[in-house]
């Protein structure tokens, strides 16, 4: 089990950035309706900050590779999604009543509610990476594993929120469930592998490796 689990991790935080993803446009539709432009303001703002968190993620994991650090990580996505439950509808009232653009309305609240959950969930899949690595030789096959299984993630999540979980409950239910997985996804990773140390050095090619293309 422990062999596989970060990979069960890297699926689940890809599962609930999708979920999360199209929850969003349930959160402003009631204020802001779910037009095009709505859409294009909460994709381009989550798109925008998984970039930042694959490319912060990546420089913190090659300083500290830890599984605390990745634990942390995903808690504390767990918690700002549990804090937009709670501001989303006093947030939104007060844009609408200083803007009178429902489209720049719609892509603010996306940056407020939206941007430090998918910043810290993009940071997960290149942290989860770097612990996963042993070998240069295989950092491809690495990498290539872990992304897919992200993304298959990120499928599954889009189906079970737009098939199952949207149609079925709440918004707020919703959020605090995605909020409650990576909460425990979270401490599960910390007790999981709690005393597993990472060595810091980069990893060392095998002779074959070096031979063919140092």
């Amino acid at each position: 089990m422990k062999k596989f689990f970060l990979e069960i991790i890297v699926f689940i935080c890809g599962a609930v950035v999708m979920a999360f993803e199209i929850v969003g446009s349930r959160m402003l539709g009631p204020y802001v309706g779910t037009s095009t432009f709505v859409w294009t303001g909460i994709i381009g703002v989550i798109l925008l900050c998984l970039s930042l968190g694959y490319y912060y993620g990546g420089k913190i994991a090659d300083k500290r590779p830890d599984f605390k650090i990745l634990a942390l990580v995903i808690f504390i996505a767990g918690i700002f999604i549990a804090v937009s439950t709670l501001i989303k509808d006093g947030l939104l009232i007060s844009l609408l009543e200083v803007f009178d653009d429902v489209k720049l309305v719609s892509l603010l609240a996306s940056f407020i509610l939206f941007s430090i959950p998918s910043v810290l969930l993009g940071m997960v899949s290149p942290y989860a990476v770097r612990l996963k690595i042993k070998s240069l030789s295989k950092s491809g096959s690495a990498v290539g594993n872990l992304y897919a299984i992200s993304t298959l993630g990120s499928i599954t999540g889009t189906f079970l929120a737009g098939f199952y979980l949207i149609p079925s409950y709440g918004v707020i239910f919703i959020l605090n469930l995605l909020a409650l997985t990576l909460a425990l996804s979270a401490l599960l990773l910390y007790f999981v592998y709690r005393k597993t140390k990472i060595d810091i050095s980069i990893p060392k090619p095998n002779p074959d490796y070096e031979k063919q293309y140092g």
